[in-house]
């Protein structure tokens, strides 16, 4: 069987519907395969934070109805129990918001009726990639309804699978919430190192009891996420206002919690000769700074720019694509890594520096324009 050209993409999420438009819009055909109905995928709930970059790629994608999303405006980043803090604003980008949250559904549902009225895309819901056969000259990709097709390569954009050989074992939780708070102007944002792990504070487009809700990402181990799952709302805010101190604001109401377990993986390898992966098939991140979906939409830019530019030659075109977001991947996963072992430790000279670097940063307009350009717009080499 031969095939007709378009481009396989195993993963029917933001991520692969992004890649698809894009690459619709550089004349390339696609076609998605995902496990889940969309009405299923659309329930899915959680927040994303988009960067200014990751906003700039996808603007011209959502055409005239974008998703709901709450702009972040300025982003303080403290230390439990020390002196210093960071802030970056938008007043030093010329007023432009640093970026936005939305809600996964949401996205999900503006890049949908996008890909719907674009002709090169063809979408299989719900059909599951069962096995992708490598030639020299193209994949085959089995789906559980005992149908095949072929195209010259695929995507696998699929997120994290915890079958895959280079997926690491979770080690930390998250414990996520909608809270509202007193005290902090609208698009502020908070990331807060505690001893027990990061805490950050998001705004997002949704309300909690008719007021504008902010959404709790609390990093710890396995048995403090269990007991405080468990907690009273009353215990639990108390315990929450100690981590974050008195100067972010004071906790009022809180939602529901979850618990949701935090893997990292990152493939040294993420060409398979005509098998590539991309965001979090490619590389799963510890949520600090908000960093996964960000990454994988520059996954998905400098795909398609790889493809558009070597034309045919696949193998020249996913080459250069696993070369240049080497250092970027490396550079953000090994980031998103080390700052929470960084901040947890309570080594005194490490403490001391930790709350200098921080006071430093706030005090260099150079420092933090550069730390802003990186966690918008990744590492370029």
């Amino acid at each position: 069987m031969a095939h007709d050209g378009r481009i396989a993409i195993l993963g029917g999420g933001p991520i692969g519907l992004a890649c698809a438009l894009l690459l619709a819009r550089r004349g390339r055909a696609s076609i998605v395969v995902d496990a889940r109905t969309l009405d299923e995928a659309l329930r899915e709930a959680r927040l994303l934070a988009l960067s200014r970059g990751t906003w700039q790629l996808l603007d011209p994608l959502l055409g005239a109805a974008p998703p709901r999303s709450a702009p972040i405006r300025t982003v303080h980043v403290s230390s439990a129990g020390e002196f210093g803090v960071t802030r970056i604003a938008d007043a030093d980008f010329d007023g432009a918001p640093l970026g936005a949250t939305v809600l996964y559904g949401d996205l999900l549902s503006a890049l949908a009726a996008a890909v719907a009225a674009q002709p090169a895309i063809e979408v299989l819901r719900p059909r599951r990639a069962t096995e992708v056969l490598q030639r020299p000259d193209a994949v085959r990709v089995a789906l559980d309804d005992g149908s095949a097709l072929e195209a010259p390569f695929a995507i696998n954009a699929e997120g994290f699978q915890s079958g895959a050989a280079s997926a690491g074992q979770a080690r930390d939780w998250a414990l996520l919430a909608d809270v509202t708070l007193r005290g902090p102007a609208p698009g502020a944002a908070f990331e807060r190192f505690t001893r027990e792990g990061p805490l950050a504070l998001l705004p997002t487009p949704s309300t909690l009891g008719g007021a504008p809700a902010m959404s709790l990402v609390w990093c710890m181990d396995d048995t403090a996420a269990a007991r405080r799952s468990e907690l009273p709302d009353a215990a639990f805010r108390d315990e929450l206002q100690a981590a974050l101190g008195t100067r972010i604001g004071r906790v009022e109401r809180i939602g529901p919690r979850r618990r949701h377990p935090l893997h990292q993986q990152l493939r040294e390898r993420v060409r398979e000769h005509r098998l590539v992966a991309l965001g979090n098939a490619a590389q799963t991140l510890h949520p600090v700074a908000g960093q996964g979906f960000n990454l994988g939409m520059r996954d998905c830019a400098t795909l398609v720019d790889c493809v558009a530019a070597h034309d045919a030659d696949v193998g020249a075109a996913l080459r250069d694509y696993e070369a240049r977001r080497r250092v970027d991947r490396q550079a953000i996963a090994a980031l998103t890594r080390w700052l929470p072992a960084v901040f947890r430790t309570r080594f005194a000279p490490l403490a001391l520096a930790r709350s200098m670097g921080l006071a430093a940063l706030d005090q260099s307009p150079l420092l933090r324009r550069q730390l802003a350009q990186v966690l918008m717009f990744g590492v370029r080499d």
